[in-house]
């Protein structure tokens, strides 16, 4: 069963994570993480994948992608007003390997 967006953000919260977490190597990790899983799915034409750098401010951080018609999109982002968007730009398909990679981050972090 898929996840949603709102599950995502559940399990941070659940983890009892906040933005203290959000340092270079570990949003370094996460964009890893996401970009394998969008290079696996296959979808978007098979040229799904995470831009190079990641932006990370104090309370801020963003992961952006893009795909053989689109060149920088969201995949995640931290806001500072606490928010976490993920792909607002994706249907609930094409959303699934960031929210997967994201899962898997959060697993990790927490361990």
């Amino acid at each position: 069963m898929p996840m949603t967006r709102d599950e995502a953000r559940e399990l941070f919260a659940t983890a009892k994570l906040d933005y203290s977490i959000l340092t270079p190597p570990r949003i370094q990790r996460l964009r890893t993480l996401i970009n394998a899983k969008m290079k696996s799915s296959g979808l978007i034409k098979g040229q799904y994948r995470c831009r190079q750098r990641p932006i990370i401010r104090p309370c801020y951080a963003e992961i952006r992608c893009k795909a053989s018609y689109f060149d920088c999109r969201e995949a995640i982002t931290f806001n500072t007003d606490g928010f976490i968007g993920f792909a607002g730009w994706a249907d609930q398909q094409n959303v699934q390997p960031v929210l997967s990679g994201f899962a898997e981050w959060v697993r990790e972090v927490t361990q």
